[in-house]
């Protein structure tokens, strides 16, 4: 199987991508004209209001991650990986990763789910756990770490360019 070039996982990831950003913005515009245009939420109320503001910022910041992986992907299909947007793209993705965690975070006492913390739980719905925030900070994390590997196979590779 090839991982990168026109034919490859690389160029089906990025397919995917294309149509989860459609879907996932068309879902945020309709979540939010449901909640804002149509009244079911009262914005005399401040933590109303401070949890629009989460759901805005944190869906924003999913859509800039999925946006930056299609740029990723996109490079991939070109077999270019080791360009200087990568990088970039990485850290944007890292910096959406841990909006999103502060904003898991905000929302977990704003909205007093801490009174029903429940670390794992399984029911006949499935199973539930109350950590998305640290998932989303380990994955900003390691994309941060991943951005900084990116760079120094980026600088070897010019190094190595020269060379030649």
């Amino acid at each position: 199987m090839k991982y990168y070039g026109k034919t490859s996982l690389s160029s089906v990831l990025k397919l995917m991508l294309d149509s989860l950003i459609v879907i996932g913005f068309i879902v945020y515009l309709l979540i939010l004209r449901k909640a804002l245009v149509t009244g079911q939420v009262n914005l005399l109320n401040a933590k109303n209001i401070i949890t629009c503001i989460l759901f805005v910022l944190g869906g924003f910041a999913l859509l800039c991650v999925m946006y930056y992986l299609r740029c990723i992907m996109n490079s991939l299909v070109k077999a270019t990986p080791f360009i200087n947007q990568n990088v970039e793209s990485l850290k944007n993705v890292a910096s959406s990763c841990f909006v999103i965690s502060i904003c898991y975070v905000i929302n977990f006492f704003i909205n007093n789910q801490y009174l029903n913390f429940k670390l794992i739980e399984i029911d006949v719905k499935g199973i539930h756990t109350d950590i998305e925030f640290i998932i989303f900070f380990f994955a900003g994390c390691f994309t941060l770490v991943l951005s900084k590997v990116f760079k120094q196979a980026i600088e070897v590779k010019e190094e190595n360019d020269f060379t030649v």
